[in-house]
């Protein structure tokens, strides 16, 4: 397995600008050469799906399957407001409790949700019991405050923010073009549900799949459902697994 730490992510290094899903599809391009990967499986879950997506209308030839978990599509789903989630009347409590005040008409929720996560990070100790489960599975114990500075720092000091809020490009019928397998996973709790049910009308091979009781980050939260899903799809396009060496 390759782990592509996106440009301002991780340990990749962080420029001014270029954190288009386009313009990280070409990086995607340039590390597969790189390393002498010749056709892959994709798997990407939120924004790295759509990075992989763009990824496989521009090297169809270079992909062997595709997995997008979560994956919101801003030609079905411009908006994401928290007023249209379907929990958002348990989420706000839980929120409002440590700080965090979302507007219910916030055009881009997720994302605003991302940084003021970061933002109480900082303001708070490792180990805060307080916090909700979530917060502890995407800032790890002992790394947080190092993760919650260069998220707020990529966000603060480059166009990322811009980029990945901008309007999109794909068309119904560029994605049609796509045969490629392709396996769609959303939590059955997931803001990105009219996203999962316009792919599954405009993808008549692809496979839907939703996990139960979950929502947008089901790989970190309930990692073995997610695993097992992946292994799933892959069995079923191919008798031989891919090399996970």
């Amino acid at each position: 397995v390759t782990l592509f730490d996106l440009r301002g992510h991780g340990r990749s290094s962080m420029p001014q600008d270029g954190y288009s899903p386009s313009q990280m599809a070409e990086d995607l391009q340039e590390l597969m050469d790189a390393v002498a990967l010749d056709k892959v499986h994709l798997v990407g879950h939120s924004f790295g799906g759509s990075v992989v997506l763009q990824f496989a209308l521009r090297y169809p030839e270079r992909v062997q399957s595709l997995i997008l978990a979560d994956v919101r599509l801003k030609l079905w789903q411009p908006h994401q407001r928290p007023r249209n989630w379907s929990h958002w009347h348990k989420l706000q409590p839980t929120l409002e409790k440590v700080g965090i005040y979302l507007d219910e008409n916030e055009t881009e929720a997720g994302y605003r949700l991302l940084i003021e996560m970061a933002r109480l990070q900082l303001r708070t100790s490792n180990g805060d019991s307080s916090l909700p489960k979530l917060f502890s599975r995407l800032y790890p114990q002992g790394d947080s405050q190092r993760t919650a500075k260069r998220f707020l720092k990529l966000i603060e000091t480059t166009t990322a923010c811009q980029d990945v809020t901008a309007d999109e490009t794909l068309t119904v019928e560029a994605l049609q073009s796509l045969k490629i397998p392709t396996l769609a996973i959303y939590g059955e709790q997931s803001p990105n549900q009219p996203t999962a049910k316009a792919l599954s009308q405009c993808w008549t091979h692809a496979h839907l799949q939703f996990v139960p009781q979950a929502g947008h980050f089901f790989p970190v939260s309930q990692p073995e459902k997610f695993i097992h899903a992946v292994e799933d799809f892959w069995n079923s396009i191919s008798p031989i697994r891919p090399d996970l060496s």
